[in-house]
């Protein structure tokens, strides 16, 4: 350990040559020279392992040692040089720090002059060499804790790296200490720059409980949140501590955790020409700035859309902040897209609120059910996707943003703005890049794959065993409209796992009674027909007959046990194969 200091004992032991007037050595622990004077000089860092027998004594006795006739000593008899040996005399000591022997110190006669020196005095020589040991002792306990508390801080601050936040440690005059590699990458400052002085101004505003600071980084505002406080200590250079995130980084965090399935390309499940030319434009579009406007029916995955276009472009590592302009009332509609500042309405949140726009900076905002927004609102919106600046209620301080808009709708805006509910020219300014998601019934060969994908996530989540949808269901599903697309046929196939028995099977008999009941009525024109002179029946699939006649029987006859029996007469079955067929198709006699 004294290789930490070497300079230190090699300084210490020229002032004892320079003292006495006689040679000195120093070796650590492991007896190696670390420091030397006169004829040792020159072997400073080599080992002496073979001629330290005298030193080895003095570490292991921990106490000081005075041998006066080298050679003749019996430590002197396990020595390979013992021949070759010039000293008249050695006066050791050991370094001692704690419970560790880190080192001795060594004088070293060479005639007899020198020797009659060091003997008439040796009480006085030995304290100094015990003093001079122990401030050696207590140079290195300083330096290791040095070392262990630089060790232990940049331990901490790669910590702080992994906690992903950046840190920043202020002195008393507000100028840069330190701070962490994170906190130089969203200041936006090189490796090696001097950061100086960093001008850091509260806003008052809040996000969630994380304090907003706006700081000016090379002429640059940025906008940051977290937490600025004063640190309890005298050393000037360590005044405060800013821990803080980006607002996009901190938004980004949180859109991830509300993304929640797969977002991207291949989360837009089909192989129909619609679904594969829709992917196709998501593609082409990506990569672009400009206003994205998509229609379609509801629960045709127009956030689905949205989401893929913002994971294929080149701000998929920024936020995506989505918003359903229908889902909150006019009044906190506004607060909610453009945020407020402290004691800016009645009720609001007394630390403020950054809104959505803002929050979406960097990245995409998604602004689902767009019809719905009121006519006040579209004319702030306008001069947002204009300008791409705004303020906050109750402040004119304008915030600029650079965001992608992507907005949705299932109303018919042309039908709205000839109603006056909706402006022509803002309109005019979401549609730049028209997208249109296709209903589930033009699309009957997605079914295969929808079905599939939702029977094997809702088996794995009520922990059953995944079984083969039956042709006969993808046939009953083809017959049917869908008025709710896509979230409606997940419900069905939710509904249908939740009715089957642990391992299948699938069959017609477990769809819901809205879709089985609308089989056959209402849809003739979209099921194939069997003429039998005029007249034409339906087409529909044998179990979805074979359930409704066992249900009719069962409702005329009874679910009882006589019942049954009667049921089975009449349908001229078994009673065995009667009570099989309700409990594979779940029949009741309501």
């Amino acid at each position: 350990m004294l290789k930490i200091i070497q300079p230190y004992v090699e300084r210490y032991a020229r002032v004892i040559a320079k003292v006495v007037g006689i040679d000195v050595e120093v070796v650590d622990a492991d007896m190696i020279r670390i420091a030397g004077t006169g004829i040792y000089e020159q072997g400073i860092g080599e080992s002496i392992d073979k001629e330290g027998e005298v030193y080895r004594h003095v570490m292991q006795s921990r106490e000081p040692f005075i041998m006066e006739n080298p050679r003749e000593h019996d430590l002197c008899g396990r020595c390979d040089r013992r021949e070759l040996c010039r000293e008249t005399l050695s006066v050791c000591t050991p370094i001692v720090d704690g419970a560790n022997v880190v080192g001795v110190i060594g004088l070293v006669c060479f005639d007899e002059a020198e020797r009659d020196i060091i003997l008439g005095n040796r009480e006085t020589y030995v304290d100094f060499l015990v003093q001079i040991a122990d401030l050696i002792a207590h140079k290195l306990h300083d330096q290791l804790q040095v070392a262990e508390a630089q060790e232990f801080l940049d331990i901490m601050m790669q910590v702080m790296d992994v906690y992903n936040r950046g840190v920043v440690v202020f002195n008393a005059g507000g100028c840069i200490s330190y701070l962490n590699r994170l906190a130089r990458l969203e200041l936006g400052l090189g490796p090696d720059e001097e950061p100086g002085c960093l001008k850091v101004e509260r806003t008052g505003d809040f996000f969630s409980d994380l304090e907003e600071f706006t700081v000016n980084v090379h002429g640059a505002h940025r906008s940051l949140v977290g937490r600025l406080e004063e640190l309890p200590s005298a050393n000037r250079n360590f005044a405060s501590v800013l821990v803080f995130d980006s607002l996009p980084r901190m938004t980004q965090r949180m859109s991830q955790f509300s993304a929640g399935e797969a977002s991207g390309l291949n989360a837009i499940l089909g192989k129909s020409r619609s679904l594969v030319r829709l992917k196709e434009q998501i593609r082409r579009v990506a990569t672009s700035t400009s206003t994205v406007l998509i229609t379609g029916e509801s629960g045709t995955g127009k956030e689905l859309v949205a989401r893929a276009i913002h994971s294929t472009s080149d701000r998929a590592d920024r936020p995506f902040i989505a918003i359903n302009c229908g889902a909150l009332p006019d009044n906190l509609l506004e607060s909610e897209l453009f945020g407020y500042t402290k004691g800016a309405f009645t009720g609001a949140n007394p630390k403020g609120k950054i809104g959505k726009f803002e929050l979406a900076d960097g990245g995409v905002i998604f602004l689902d059910e767009i019809g719905t927004l009121p006519l006040y609102l579209q004319v702030k919106l306008l001069r947002v996707l204009q300008e791409r600046q705004f303020c906050r209620l109750g402040s004119n301080r304008l915030i600029h943003v650079d965001i992608r808009v992507i907005a949705a709708t299932n109303d018919n805006l042309s039908d709205l703005i000839d109603q006056g509910r909706f402006r022509e020219d803002l309109f005019y300014r979401l549609n730049v890049i028209p997208l249109e998601t296709p209903p589930l019934r033009n699309r009957p060969e997605d079914m295969e794959v929808l079905g599939q994908y939702f029977l094997v996530k809702y088996c794995d989540r009520f922990g059953k065993r995944s079984a083969p949808l039956d042709e006969a269901v993808f046939d009953a599903f083809k017959t049917y409209d869908w008025p709710g697309n896509v979230r409606e046929f997940e419900n069905a196939i939710e509904y249908m796992v939740n009715m089957m028995p642990d391992g299948g099977p699938l069959h017609p008999g477990l769809l819901p009674r809205k879709l089985l009941g609308s089989l056959g009525r209402g849809h003739a024109s979209q099921t194939p027909a069997i003429h039998d002179g005029g007249d034409s029946v339906p087409l529909l699939p044998l179990k979805v007959l074979e359930r409704r006649a066992i249900a009719v029987a069962l409702k005329h006859f009874g679910s009882d046990t006589k019942g049954k029996k009667l049921a089975a007469e009449a349908l001229q079955i078994g009673i065995a194969t009667l009570y099989r067929k309700i409990k594979e198709y779940d029949v009741t006699g309501e």
